[in-house]
């Protein structure tokens, strides 16, 4: 073979061998680097652990390439074998020259071999693996500028943090509320620590008699934080460089002011801001010393906020005004922020929660709640399972599958006070009033900023008959939220609970004066006024009021109110003057005046006509609506828990004298959390179906089932009939004591009612003489 065509040969095979090793050494750097990702994902190894090794594996790829081209060198100067034997040595050679040749001269690149490589592969790896275990253990024992505060005892497990405002150096006033909004979010998935909701905060301000719309500055925060007895707090500032900004964080002793640890980023431009917010947070949960997997498990703060900074701004905004009691105006932001971003989830579901809360707009707050479902992907962990929670709840009517939601969330979260809330509301609604009130006390206990917390505890306390820890938990309310609406209300419900209608009458007319500045407030406050005078048979002062909820709703354009207060006013002549025609055209003219077609479909009162119609004796217009109703409102969005359209079947069936079906619609409907609303109606029909003894056990029942909201859910226009009744079937009874009791209730509930309702209470006065002097 010729010299060139062996120079070929030998090329191919050394180009071959290469090959082959950098095949082995680039596959089994792929692997490795795997196993690192792994290792570092399930571990919570650093970041730097992962960048580390790929170093290590880029620094060690030209010493293999060296080694595999020396190597090969060697094995095909093996393969051709020793050189021929030199020609004898001259006598006259030297013992030295000799030596020489016997002893080989060393390779220039002896240390160039595969062990070689291997073990120096093995010790890099080695030493890294030390620097990485070291790295953790330091971070596990709180040792040096690694060690976490948490490890260290600076701070304790699941620690309680104050988020203040953030130093705005920039010209947008709401930059740094919303800033410091941003950070509040993106720390609350922090599993470490529990971040103080802004409530909290606005609560203890005002026990300080501060204003809690001001700033909340980094001396105010520590001033909380002391009072509180917080540890620390985060401070955070804004500052514009160049065409971006500047973020810092830090985490500062309340006691002392120190710096516990500092952090900064930058934003390129205000598009930026949450991404660099995102890293601030993510840096100090993983100092604080929160698992490097759940920092790396939560989502980026963008995806589960909003990428709009003006949508964060009118969020945040937003989230103070409503913990403040101001709905009407937070609701109006939220409704901006969602305009801004229309997957803003969390403004979704904030905006549901609210109009819920208030009792307005159904429609508009099913739609929030389940935009804020369809988006749930957009959420934190615990905002989604709230998020689940609330849809299942408010528009799906699963009551399992939402309490399976809030369950998981306290499984994750075992403080979470909103998910013992809603979890015990849903307890409440399965009617196991004393483990909901062990929640709602829980949830006070854990936070006690939530005015919610207070009155759905007191609701509970009611429920179970405790009064006296119902009047204790509203003078615990009063202390922490003097002024907040919440209170009047609770106050008011829980005087006229007890039937003590002149306390509530004065606590109603105090709310009225003080929440002069919310038309939604005002609102609310006349019509309470309406009910208390409707139940001690004041129908002419009632009426009043009842208009002045009607013009006012008008005004906002809530027609479907405007026809409920007429249909109101109406019953008074059908229920309690027996005046039909009347009543009937009363009706009449308000839908003349606003059709149902201007109403919403979800919010028209179809079941409120068919009741009053079946009560005046059109039972067909009764049908006519309801079978509306069923064509116009999808099965998925009709109202849920106790279903008044099983109500108004049941009132129908009476009315067309199909006595047991009636009681068969009306048993139907008794479930949900109140337990006496439909009793004034069951026991209309088993009175109906002459089952005296039946309607005495519905009565007294209804009479002494203790409940909050018994006013509205059917005392002002039941429970006078209610005495009456029962007063007379326990005189046919023979049980004088009883009658006298009830009559004399009935006579002291009308006392003071109109002059057209005065014959009936003064047949009650008859039947107590009589019943005295037969007794006698």
């Amino acid at each position: 073979m010729s010299d060139s065509g062996s120079q070929g040969v030998k090329g191919t095979i050394r180009r071959a061998h290469l090959t082959r090793v950098l095949a082995v050494y680039l596959g089994g750097s792929y692997a490795l680097l795997e196993l690192m990702d792994i290792f570092t994902d399930q571990l919570g190894l650093p970041d730097w652990f992962f960048r580390g090794a790929l170093i290590l594996l880029l620094i060690g790829l030209p010493i293999v390439v060296a080694t595999a081209i020396v190597q090969g060198r060697r094995r095909r100067m093996a393969a051709v074998g020793p050189p021929a034997p030199a020609e004898a040595a001259a006598p006259e050679a030297t013992d030295a020259a000799v030596a020489a040749e016997v002893v080989p001269r060393a390779a220039p690149h002896d240390w160039l071999n595969w062990r070689n490589a291997v073990l120096g592969f093995v010790g890099a790896f080695a030493v890294w693996g030390l620097i990485v275990t070291g790295y953790m253990g330091m971070r596990a024992l709180g040792i040096g500028p690694v060690g976490s505060l948490v490890a260290a005892g600076v701070l304790d497990e699941r620690e309680h943090l104050i988020v203040a405002d953030f130093e705005n150096n920039t010209s947008d006033e709401l930059l740094g509320q919303a800033a410091a909004e941003a950070f509040r979010i993106d720390l609350s998935q922090s599993t470490i620590v529990t971040v103080v909701d802004p409530a909290h905060v606005g609560q203890v301000l005002r026990r300080m008699q501060r204003d809690p719309d001001q700033e909340l500055d980094l001396d105010l925060a520590r001033e909380v934080a002391i009072r509180e007895g917080i540890k620390a707090v985060v401070a955070g500032e804004i500052t514009p460089v160049g065409g971006g900004y500047q973020l810092s964080a830090q985490l500062i002793s309340a006691e002392d002011g120190s710096v516990l640890v500092p952090f900064r980023e930058t934003a390129g431009d205000s598009t930026e801001i949450i991404h660099a917010i995102d890293r601030l947070s993510k840096r100090l949960r993983e100092r604080i010393g929160e698992s490097l997997k759940t920092i790396r498990a939560s989502e980026p703060l963008a995806r589960v906020t909003t990428s709009s900074l003006e949508a964060l701004r009118k969020y945040s905004q937003a989230v103070r005004v409503i913990e403040q009691g101001e709905d009407e105006r937070g609701i109006a932001l939220l409704e901006e922020a969602v305009a801004l971003d229309t997957a803003f989830a969390m403004a979704y579901r904030k905006l549901g929660v609210a109009l819920r809360n208030i009792g307005q707009d159904q429609a508009r707050g099913r739609g929030a709640l389940t935009q804020a479902f369809e988006h749930r992907d957009r959420l934190t962990e615990r905002e989604r399972y709230l998020t689940e929670g609330s849809y299942y709840w408010g528009v799906a009517g699963d009551n399992e599958r939402a309490m399976a939601a809030y369950q998981t969330l306290l499984d994750v979260y075992p403080d979470d006070p909103w998910a013992m809330n809603n979890l015990a509301i849903l307890y409440e609604e399965a009617r196991d009033f004393r483990r909901a009130a062990q929640l709602f006390s829980r949830a006070i206990e854990l936070d006690s900023a939530g005015a919610l917390y207070y009155g759905n505890a007191i609701a509970a306390e009611v429920a179970l008959g405790n009064f006296g820890d119902a009047e204790y938990t509203l003078t615990r309310m009063d202390e922490r939220f003097p002024g907040h609406p919440s209170v009047g209300m609770q106050a008011t419900a829980l005087a006229s609970s007890q039937f003590d209608y002149e306390t509530a009458e004065q606590q109603a007319l105090a709310f009225e004066e003080e929440q002069r500045a919310s038309p939604l407030m005002q609102m609310f406050a006349t019509f309470t006024l309406a009910q208390l005078a409707e139940v001690r048979g004041k129908l002419q002062e009632a009426e009043q009021h009842v208009l002045e909820t009607m013009a006012a709703a008008e005004d906002e354009g809530d027609y479907e109110d405007y026809v409920a207060g007429a249909v109101r006013i109406a019953f008074y002549d059908l229920w309690f003057r027996g005046q039909r025609e009347a009543a009937i055209r009363r009706v009449e003219a308000a839908l003349a005046r606003h059709p149902l077609e201007t109403i919403e479909p979800l919010e028209r009162p179809y079941q409120l006509l068919a009741i009053f119609y079946s009560l005046a004796g059109q039972p067909e217009r009764a049908r006519a609506y309801l079978a509306e109703y069923d064509v116009t409102v999808d099965e998925s969005l009709r109202t849920l828990g106790e279903d008044p359209v099983e109500v108004a079947k049941g009132v129908t069936a009476l009315a067309e004298g199909r006595v047991e079906e009636a009681i068969a619609e009306l048993r139907a409907a008794d479930e949900g959390p109140c337990t006496i609303c439909i009793l004034p109606m069951l026991g209309d029909a088993y009175d109906l179906a002459g089952e005296a003894d039946s309607v005495v056990a519905i009565y007294e029942r209804y009479v002494n089932t203790p409940w909050l909201g018994r006013l509205a859910a059917a005392d002002w226009f039941a429970l006078a009939g209610i005495y009456e009744r029962l007063g007379g079937l326990y005189e046919l009874r023979g049980d004088t004591d009883k009658a006298t009791l009830y009559y004399t209730q009935f006579v002291e509930l009308w006392e003071e009612a109109d002059p057209d309702l005065q014959p009936r209470v003064e047949a009650a006065r008859r039947a107590i003489r009589r019943l005295s002097a037969e007794g006698t």
